[in-house]
């Protein structure tokens, strides 16, 4: 049987006798036959094939020439044949979101610290203090700066994620480890292990959890999930919001985690709201009627518990789904719901 190769260009032997060569031959095999159906048919099932092969690549070692596998964006080891596309987008999104996040902290330290020594200057008259706090002036600038080099490239990498599609992940893959040192984070993340970690999220919970605005974790109940739980964990400050019409997900805004707070911001209220409406029938309407209620008045018991009730309802408000639609996919990507 021979194989033409295929138009991404990488080069492959044709008498290879491994399974997984094999298996990238029945790809190809089947991309032929898909040709009566349709040039729409062939060119999906070509990308679909030439997506499992850049995933091949790792396990065939033996069969790709030595300049092919220099220019490997990752350890041959870190990938296998039976990760998907989409595991391999939320590795590379969670690895990127982590290291924004660390990088985040490490500039808002950089700056306490500079504030620090600008204030040891004026006020003390110590001579080692005021020379470490010379120093610390002179290295804060190129400190922050750098920091702030790095903020920016994981930033576009991220962004570079977004849109460049499947085939863009090699490229990102190949930037985070040659570029930014993250290999080693790339190879121990555990994407599932980190979703069960979020701040906010109850035990047994398998919707999605965001932030809002103002920090206070939201939670996105799956349409066909039973609000028992999420009924247990509500407190006297949480909020629950879903759309008047339609099916849609019921949304809990986590208020009484956050100290300090004797009700929900407007912002963070604005904000559930908006998620209530995109997770709805009614996702791509223009503006979305949205009620909204407290734990008093959800159902605690029988077939209904945690079910909201228009006539209990504390008000209601109108939602713009295409404001959160971004978040919205983002968090469904990296939290595995895509």
């Amino acid at each position: 049987m021979r194989c033409d190769r295929p138009e991404s260009g990488i080069w492959y032997a044709e008498t290879a006798a491994s399974a997984d060569a094999k298996k990238i031959r029945d790809i190809l095999v089947a991309r032929d036959r898909s040709r009566h159906r349709g040039r729409a048919a062939h060119v999906t099932f070509r990308v679909v094939a030439e997506i499992a092969m850049k995933f091949a690549v790792a396990s065939m070692p033996a069969l790709w020439p030595t300049a092919s596998l220099a220019a490997l964006p990752c350890p041959r080891a870190s990938i296998s044949l039976s990760a998907t596309v989409n595991d391999e987008r939320r590795l590379l999104r969670g690895v990127l979101v982590e290291a924004l996040e660390r990088q985040e902290r490490k500039r808002a330290a950089l700056a306490q610290q500079l504030e620090a020594a600008r204030a040891t200057l004026v006020e003390e008259d110590d001579p080692d203090l005021r020379e470490r706090a010379e120093r610390c002036c002179a290295q804060a600038p190129q400190h922050l700066d750098d920091a702030d080099a790095a903020e920016a490239k994981l930033v576009a990498l991220k962004a570079q994620l977004q849109d460049g599609g499947a085939l863009g992940l090699p490229a990102v893959r190949r930037a985070m480890v040659d570029e930014l040192a993250l290999g080693p984070r790339l190879l121990s993340y555990d994407p599932d292990a980190a979703r069960l970690a979020q701040w906010g999220r109850p035990s047994g919970f398998t919707g999605l959890v965001l932030e809002s605005p103002r920090g206070v974790p939201t939670l996105v109940a799956p349409r066909s999930y039973s609000d028992e739980l999420l009924r247990r964990v509500s407190r006297g400050t949480d909020l629950w919001f879903q759309a008047v019409e339609g099916r849609g997900s019921r949304v809990l805004l986590r208020a009484s985690m956050v100290r300090g707070l004797s009700r929900a911001p407007r912002e963070c209220v604005e904000n559930a709201a908006h998620l209530a409406a995109y997770f709805s029938d009614q996702r791509y309407a223009d503006e979305v009627e949205v009620m909204w209620t407290d734990s008093r008045k959800v159902a605690r018991r029988g077939g209904r518990v945690g079910q909201m009730k228009a006539t209990k309802k504390l008000g209601a408000l109108w939602a713009r789904p295409e404001l959160v639609a971004s978040v919205a996919r983002e968090a469904q990507e990296e939290q595995g719901w895509l």
